[in-house]
């Protein structure tokens, strides 16, 4: 069972956002590009070992917990795949990596050689997970659960050599792990939970899940303003009879201005006035402005000339606010 489905990490939108309001020709436009690149990537591996992952029969209580984030005092833990089962927990560090892949155990040093022979200095999977299964460790002894706690590196790309590996640490190429999963269920075939103790185990580690802090950049000045075309045209959305028409591609779009406040959100700032929202959209109209954003049903706190919205992670399109656009 999924308790947790993968969702997209909030900086790639972020970086889509600032890409498309800042010219092509900024110095900074490179570092962003390969940054949307490496970022795109990764999820879109880690998409592809979920995948792999949901079509192995497993034939005992097991739930996953995809992209799992702990957040605590002074430090976090992101685990990308954890497996609860009656018999162990699975956890996985998912790297989306090319090239020939080398660690060094008595450094701790994890390097990447590229096609042209130049070397990367990388974090070290390793110790990642190696971090993430002693937390875990501890974490089932408070819970006074004995299970077997399993770390395991997947890399997604073939095209990963891996040259030298730590000892005692699995590493597999995403395409292993029903082996994987093969091995494991006959190493460890005794059912140490049973169904409703397993489910309580992953609900309890679901619970202390938290949505990740934003990584906040720095968002150049001169930003382009504007409602923006969702395609990618280039083009800026007008208001015009109650709907958003882009003057490019034609595109129409009612509620055009819920990306708008997305984007502000991820880039200047998760609470916006009507000032604010004028001055990011160029719409001239208080009146109208407000409108749109009572449209977005977002919450607001003060009056109506000084009211601050919050923008959510998300704003649902609601058919019942329809009549709201007409009187716009």
């Amino acid at each position: 069972m999924i308790l947790k489905e993968r969702c997209q990490p909030p900086e790639i939108f972020q970086l889509e956002s600032l890409m498309q309001r800042v010219p092509i020709v900024h110095p900074l436009f490179p570092h962003w590009t390969e940054q949307l690149r490496r970022m795109s990537a990764g999820f879109n591996g880690e998409q592809r070992v979920d995948s792999l992952f949901y079509e192995i029969p497993i034939e005992t209580s097991h739930y996953f917990i995809q992209d799992l984030y702990i957040q605590k005092p002074k430090s976090s833990h992101q685990i990308d795949t954890v497996l609860v089962t009656s018999r162990f927990v699975l956890l996985l560090e998912i790297k989306s990596i090319t090239g020939e892949l080398n660690f060094d155990p008595q450094l701790r040093q994890f390097s990447r050689t590229n096609k042209d022979g130049s070397v990367d200095g990388m974090n070290n999977p390793d110790d990642q997970i190696r971090r993430h299964e002693k937390w875990m460790q501890h974490f089932l002894a408070e819970q006074k659960i004995s299970l077997p706690v399993i770390g395991v590196i997947v890399f997604t790309y073939p095209s990963s050599i891996v040259n030298s590996r730590p000892k005692n640490r699995i590493i597999i190429q995403s395409s292993g792990l029903p082996y994987l999963m093969d091995q494991l269920l006959a190493k460890y075939p005794n059912e140490l939970l049973n169904t409703r103790k397993t489910r309580h185990l992953a609900g309890r580690l679901l619970q202390l899940h938290s949505v990740r802090p934003l990584r906040r950049i720095e968002v150049p000045v001169g930003l382009r303003r504007g409602v923006l075309c969702g395609k990618d045209c280039g083009g800026t959305m007008n208001l015009n009879w109650r709907k958003w028409i882009c003057d490019k591609c034609s595109r129409i779009d009612r509620y055009a201005h819920f990306e708008t406040l997305l984007q502000y959100r991820v880039l200047i700032s998760q609470t916006i006035t009507n000032n604010e929202f004028r001055k990011f959209t160029g719409i001239d109209s208080v009146a109208t402005a407000s409108k749109l954003l009572r449209i977005a049903n977002m919450p607001s706190k003060g009056s109506y000339k000084d009211r601050i919205y919050t923008i959510p992670e998300e704003i649902i399109r609601l058919e019942s606010i329809s009549t709201d656009l007409e009187s716009i």
